[in-house]
């Protein structure tokens, strides 16, 4: 367990614990720990200090630790309503830390049916860095009792069609350096939901894909997630959850949106759109991968496998119609004939 926070004090008790065989962690008051080691960690460390000793436990079980990582982690956990949803999870800043650090892993199918009723309404706490430069925190909620969230298609805008966000960015000539810039966006977008006490992290971190429209010059960055949940077979088997986030060509964010699309590529609609995000709440997380593409890419295959299985389905139909009226012409004309 390293600390880089420079503390000449703090580093010689450490050295000394170290160096003598007989001395242990239990050596160092409690307060050097809390005040000078455990702050200066990030939250996986923390996590994995948490586990060495019953003391490092229950020193690193303290609350403001954590919620000092969630807010430096993501700004907008900083509001009072999302502050106040948080206290009420199970441990806390911890808990929320554990559902929304790792990454939600899709699941082919799950045995627990959806209940719209059981999430009333749901909090977006969202956050854009480049290069660790916060760009834009904000926090959306919504119902989800009514009739027009749940029939209408399913989407989330962050911000109003006049709301502008300057990214403090140069606007890239080259298709090359525009890609290398953009990339350079991480993008946090936690779904929480109050009444069930859970938050899940749907972005991918880093984008899958990075385009320019080649007449109005806007970049479409898209981060995803592929989510599952729905019955085996049918196009809502695997979902694709689609984060996309539009750049002017003054390099100023004018669109960050939410949608759900299934592996036909039509867009979801809230109640089923629900349905997933509730599976993702309660299913399990991973750790956060390099290769967030991957996922994506998979989708995409399986889109691809699954049109093309359609169109040889359809054309076996096709002959099997052609074949059918082809044989009742033939007995027809038997018929009138002899």
């Amino acid at each position: 367990m390293a600390c880089t926070c420079g503390k000449t004090n703090t580093a010689t008790t450490i050295s000394t614990v170290k160096t003598n065989s007989i001395t242990t962690i239990s050596a160092v008051h409690p307060d050097i720990i809390q005040t000078h080691i455990l702050t200066c960690l990030d939250g996986p460390s923390l996590a994995s200090a948490a586990s060495t000793c019953s003391q490092l436990h229950a020193l690193s079980g303290k609350d403001h630790l954590w919620a000092n990582i969630c807010h430096s982690t993501w700004p907008s956990t900083i509001t009072p309503r999302v502050r106040h949803v948080i206290s009420t999870f199970p441990c806390a800043s911890r808990s929320f830390f554990a559902d929304s650090f790792p990454a939600a892993t899709a699941t082919a199918q799950n045995s627990h049916h959806a209940n719209p009723d059981r999430t009333p309404e749901l909090i977006f706490s969202v956050d854009l860095f480049h290069r660790r430069k916060l760009i834009l925190s904000r926090v959306l909620e919504t119902e989800t009792e009514s009739g027009w969230f749940r029939c209408s298609p399913f989407r989330v805008d962050l911000l109003d069609p006049k709301d502008t966000v300057k990214t403090g960015m140069e606007y890239p000539r080259d298709e090359d350096v525009c890609r290398n810039v953009f990339e350079d966006l991480t993008l946090s977008w936690i779904v929480i939901d109050p009444r069930g006490r859970r938050a899940v992290n749907l972005s991918s971190r880093k984008p899958v894909s990075v385009q320019r429209h080649w007449l109005s010059g806007e970049v479409q960055v898209r981060f995803a997630t592929v989510m599952g949940g729905g019955e085996r077979g049918s196009a809502s088997e695997m979902a694709l959850c689609n984060l996309m986030v539009t750049c002017g060509g003054e390099m100023q964010v004018r669109e960050v949106s939410l949608q759900m699309e299934d592996m036909d590529g039509m867009h979801l609609n809230g109640r089923d759109s629900l349905g997933i995000l509730q599976r993702a709440l309660e299913g399990k997380r991973g750790r956060l991968k390099r290769e967030e593409k991957n996922g994506y890419v998979e989708f995409l295959n399986m889109k691809k496998e699954r049109k093309e299985r359609k169109l040889r389905d359809e054309r076996r139909l096709d002959m099997l119609c052609i074949a059918l009226a082809a044989l009742s012409f033939l007995a027809l004309s038997h018929f009138f004939l002899f």
